[in-house]
């Protein structure tokens, strides 16, 4: 069939990602932010088999390496209260599971935020795995230094006002990792950039070198669910 004078053809090609049904988990569909971008040209086409994630504060996803997309979060335990006198002297234990934990004696001077932050952090096997701060609320408060769905602990102190009397656990977060399963364009003629809502992918057999904005950290997630990686 001869040109059309001013008719641009184009023609996509499907990239193989997907090796076999084995293990397939398809996830529902999702909107693409418009700020989504392949590293291919043009960028506007996102080319399926593309590791994406939902972009923080939005329900929207971007391309799994952008500024603005979620990361997996640590496990974080906050205290009830603030730390005060009576949390001198206290003896405070982190542990990853029973029977592997960590005691911090805290001196004489931790009595407020700040010594038993500073206390905490100073014990080279508490800081080893874990972090301790003060949370936005005040609160003197321990994450791990992982981040991720595997991460767990459980944090007791002798002061029963500080962690409750059972101690508290927590738990990271994966953030929502997925590929998606089919072309979106990006780009309205006349309306420029757009949202598009596409068909993802959870996990499943895939051929790595076929998949785009494979961070480090998605490839852990998507194994985490039982992905396999040829």
């Amino acid at each position: 069939m001869p040109a059309v004078p001013g008719v641009t053809k184009v023609e996509l090609h499907d990239r193989r990602y997907i090796l076999d049904e084995q293990g397939l988990i398809r996830g529902q569909a999702v909107v693409l932010d418009r700020d989504t971008r392949s590293p291919l040209a043009p960028d506007y086409q996102i080319e399926p088999g593309t590791a994406i994630v939902r972009r923080r504060g939005s329900a929207r996803f971007v391309h799994a390496g952008h500024p603005d997309g979620e990361r997996n979060q640590p496990a974080a335990i906050s205290s009830l209260q603030p730390a005060d006198p009576a949390w001198a002297n206290a003896l405070i234990t982190v542990s990853l599971a029973p029977g592997l934990g960590f005691p911090v004696l805290l001196d004489a001077n931790a009595v407020d935020n700040a010594a038993v932050v500073d206390q905490l952090n100073q014990s080279p096997p508490f800081a080893a795995n874990f972090l301790a701060d003060e949370d936005a609320n005040g609160m003197v408060r321990i994450r791990t230094r992982d981040a991720g769905a595997q991460c767990r602990f459980h944090v007791q102190a002798a002061i029963p006002a500080a962690f409750g009397p059972n101690g508290a656990a927590g738990h990271g977060r994966d953030a929502d990792y997925r590929l998606t399963d089919a072309w979106a364009d990006l780009l309205e003629p006349g309306n420029g950039p757009v949202h598009y809502l596409v068909p993802t992918v959870l996990a499943g057999h895939f051929d790595e070198a076929q998949i785009l904005h494979l961070t480090p950290e998605a490839r852990v997630v998507l194994t985490r669910r039982g992905s396999i990686f040829r």
